[in-house]
């Protein structure tokens, strides 16, 4: 008789453990794709991402819409963020980009020493929070060429070799720095282009040579650099 109440003891918990676990399971399943399909936990997941880094943009020959603003772009803050910190034995110019659906920079960055150097370029919102970053790689006494925009096909000979680096800065980079390692110079220009996003270098498309200063304050008038 012992025995017995045992078993059937045993038995009602078995039966009770099983329903819990049937009725359980649909639930969890339920409530993980909720999560997936709802909206505000992905861009949760999708803020944390982005908080952990954003990617350094790669050189290629097309460039993204220059109206979109960048994945990393802080539009709620208003205090201005420290800038570079200078690198020992490098020098740090800022110039004022423009690239937009009708516009265009170009950059010169000639290397006049016997080793590669890393030339860092970043660019600033008008908050100053960093906006676009890239690390440029200049070989040894070579000469490198920067745009903003996309380079028509088939380029001349003098744009296809060494092939120019697509930088896009977009319209939201209001300011750019440069540092320029010992024996690496810097020139370039703006450009107006018929509204394609698209740089001809063989059409005459107006370019107007950028300033460069060691001070980002004298970009903007009326301080000049005398």
């Amino acid at each position: 008789m012992k025995k017995t109440g045992l078993l059937f003891i045993g038995m009602i918990t078995g039966t009770v453990l099983t329903l819990s676990f049937i009725f359980m399971a649909p639930s969890q399943s339920s409530l993980a794709e909720s999560s997936n399909a709802n909206p505000l936990v992905a861009g949760a997941v999708a803020d944390f991402i982005s908080e952990i880094g954003t990617a350094t943009p790669s050189p290629s020959y097309s460039a993204g819409d220059d109206e979109l603003p960048p994945a990393n772009l802080d539009t709620g803050g208003f205090s201005v963020n420290v800038l570079p910190t200078p690198v020992p034995g490098e020098s740090t110019v800022f110039f004022i980009p423009t690239d937009n659906d009708a516009t265009a920079t170009v950059l010169y960055l000639y290397n006049t020493d016997t080793v590669a150097h890393i030339v860092a370029l970043r660019g600033f919102s008008y908050n100053g929070v960093l906006v676009y970053s890239l690390n440029v790689n200049v070989g040894a006494t070579s000469f490198l060429r920067l745009a903003s925009d996309s380079i028509a096909s088939a380029p001349p000979p003098s744009w296809a070799t060494p092939a120019p680096v697509i930088t896009n800065f977009t319209d939201f980079t209001y300011f750019a720095s440069l540092s320029l390692p010992k024996g690496v110079k810097v020139e370039g220009y703006t450009l107006y282009n018929p509204g394609t996003g698209v740089v001809d270098p063989r059409k005459d498309q107006g370019a107007v040579p950028l300033r460069f200063s060691t001070d980002p304050a004298s970009l903007f008038l009326p301080t000049v650099t005398k």
